[in-house]
């Protein structure tokens, strides 16, 4: 038995994903810490943080590599929480999110279960 491996397409995939997921959290760090120094407020430390997860996961995306659904919601609630902030929206955002969660959990226990 050889203790060497060949790296193949599968394997080569994974490790791009690891170094890009290594990348991604670089980038977060070094955002927080940004927003942090510069007190740039709410607003914007949301938008960045959104930038930077739905920017790796458009990353797999373009690779051909899976994408993180959770990731993608994540970073899509990044993007609404920091634009509510910007705008000073007077609704608030949880119960909003909380509604349309629950709207997307229906939707599909009425009709997922139909394409099953």
């Amino acid at each position: 038995m050889s203790d060497a491996r060949s790296v193949g397409p599968r394997d080569q995939k994974s490790a791009d994903a690891h170094q890009l997921d290594a990348i991604a959290w670089a980038l977060f760090l070094i955002w927080i810490g940004i927003a942090v120094l510069a007190k740039i407020g709410w607003g914007w430390s949301l938008l960045g943080i959104s930038a930077i997860i739905l920017g790796a996961q458009a990353t797999l995306w373009r690779k051909v590599e899976k994408v993180d659904a959770f990731s993608v919601v994540c970073g899509l609630v990044f993007l609404v929480g920091g634009t509510w902030e910007l705008f000073g929206l007077t609704w608030p955002l949880a119960p909003v999110l909380l509604i349309l969660l629950g709207v997307g959990m229906l939707w599909n226990a009425v009709f997922g279960a139909r394409a099953n």
